[in-house]
């Protein structure tokens, strides 16, 4: 935890600090020695939010994005009586969810159901080098776009065609399966996908975390750079993708705004 009650007071933890749990009321403690993140916990060992994990330099510096009353919120469910401590709950009721090592699919959908109106921030550090960003993709709501089903069977990049549904009018119906159709070459749209694109990208994800791609709440990945990465579907045939964004950009939405557009 950053942050303890301290005589009343919410309190950073300080050498020798003693405090009182925010959540459950129970008695803290600082650690704050040379190796580790500056943080309090509790005095038995026991912590009160079963969905928190260890508190990591990644973690710290994504809350001090925001201000220090928006950081560690208690959240409680005023029907069960369920409490937990959200990373970042803002003050339009926007939780955001900081996740730096893997969970299991039942706390993952327990969390957006808890929070319903929240955001997941994954640490992608551990997986980058086998996340693969590939082709670029154009505005999937341009309306050449929408004509178009890309050829993705080749695992690496969207190959080199494309189907064109005005062309191919029976295309995705079962009833044709293992039809020819007719394709284009993906180079005769090359400077439409150039001049549409505003962040899309095909990816290939090695031995990929599917919770991630099922979520129910918006996934930013965060691989230490300036960028964010959503995960999507993509068009109407819900093909995965990702869109790129400045890191920047979206924190100062999420300052800024209750939801994320």
């Amino acid at each position: 935890m950053k942050f303890s009650l301290v005589n009343g007071i919410r309190t950073t933890a300080f050498k020798g600090g003693a405090g009182v749990c925010e959540c459950c009321g129970a008695p803290t403690k600082a650690k704050c020695g040379s190796r580790i993140v500056h943080h309090w916990s509790h005095v038995s060992l026991i912590e009160c939010d079963s969905w928190w994990e260890n508190e990591t330099l990644w973690h710290r510096n994504w809350k001090n994005q925001f201000p220090n009353d928006w950081q560690e919120v208690t959240h409680t469910d005023l029907q069960s009586g369920e409490i937990h401590r959200a990373d970042v709950k803002t003050s339009y009721g926007l939780v955001i969810e900081l996740q730096n090592s893997p969970i299991s699919y039942e706390e993952q959908t327990s969390r957006e159901q808890f929070y319903k109106n929240m955001i997941w921030i994954i640490n992608g550090e551990k997986f980058k080098n086998t996340f693969h960003i590939l082709d670029k993709l154009p505005n999937p709501d341009d309306e050449f776009t929408k004509d178009i089903r890309f050829n993705t069977r080749r695992k690496q990049s969207l190959g080199k065609s494309f189907f064109r549904y005005s062309l191919n009018p029976d295309l995705g119906n079962p009833k044709y399966e293992g039809q020819l159709f007719l394709v284009s070459n993906m180079e005769t749209i090359q400077k439409q996908i150039d001049e549409s694109y505003i962040g899309h990208h095909l990816y290939d994800w090695v031995k990929p975390r599917r919770n991630w791609e099922g979520s129910n709440s918006k996934v930013f990945i965060d691989f230490g750079d300036d960028k964010l990465y959503l995960l999507m579907r993509y068009g109407d045939y819900k093909m995965k993708a990702v869109r790129t964004y400045d890191k920047a950009q979206i924190i100062s939405r999420l300052l800024n705004s209750n939801k994320y557009k």
